[in-house]
């Protein structure tokens, strides 16, 4: 078990904005979930979203204290406005040392805010069991990592 959770950090760890995926259609991003994630959890952002940016510090607080049972996807709203390019997200992503998976979202905007069902204001983050079912929202940026992890901790109690 210790293997394969130091395999996870030193994947996760080495993961950078370079691996941005592009999606079009919101139900391929549970695709790129590894199948030993309990739960998967999605942030939904954007570069020009001053909140969204304000919580990065914060998710990255969340990610590293887990392994492999908890997977965090961030999903790139930047194509919604014209003079954001995936070029400009990649590099968001460097400067702010993000090893999570992130997603560039280029499909319809209401395709999204219908699948995750939300109203469009970002961020969103929610937390999906492995059969997609949702388990926990927060809208709005996470202010505070510690009760996001407990928060996270207490659903991965009751999968057990």
């Amino acid at each position: 078990m210790r293997r394969a959770s130091f395999l996870f950090l030193l994947f996760a760890a080495s993961a950078s904005a370079a691996d941005l995926r592009d999606v079009t259609d919101p139900a391929k991003i549970a695709t790129f979930f590894p199948a030993t994630a309990k739960l998967r959890v999605v942030n939904i952002w954007a570069t020009w979203c001053v909140p969204c940016v304000a919580e990065m510090p914060q998710l990255k607080a969340v990610d590293a204290a887990f392994g492999p049972e908890v997977a965090l996807a961030g999903v790139s709203m930047d194509d919604m406005i014209p003079e954001t390019t995936r070029d400009k997200v990649v590099r968001f992503l460097d400067r702010q040392k993000v090893s999570y998976l992130n997603i560039y979202y280029s499909g319809n905007a209401d395709d999204l805010t219908d699948f995750y069902r939300f109203d469009g204001e970002i961020p969103v983050t929610i937390a999906f069991d492995r059969a997609g079912k949702e388990l926990w929202r927060h809208e709005g940026p996470i202010e505070n990592s510690a009760d996001t992890i407990a928060e996270l901790r207490k659903l991965l109690r009751r999968m057990q």
